[in-house]
């Protein structure tokens, strides 16, 4: 995938231990859409199957978006 900016508001967040992006990809995206990176440490595949529930954090992660 290319990772050229974005031009729009956005955060990447990413799990250490997600099967599907490695911390080094999430991190290389981020870089390359010149968004910030934050990671949420072992979550698995950040999504409604992984078991989050109503994942508060991430929702204080969204409410700080311009």
């Amino acid at each position: 995938m290319d990772a050229a900016p974005l031009h729009v508001p956005g955060l990447v967040v990413s799990s250490d231990d997600d099967p599907y992006c490695s911390p080094e990809v999430a991190s290389r995206l981020a870089a390359g859409w010149r968004l910030h990176h934050v990671s949420v440490g072992s979550a698995g595949h950040i999504n409604s199957a992984s078991g989050l529930g109503r994942w508060d954090s991430g929702r204080e992660l969204l409410a700080r978006l311009p």
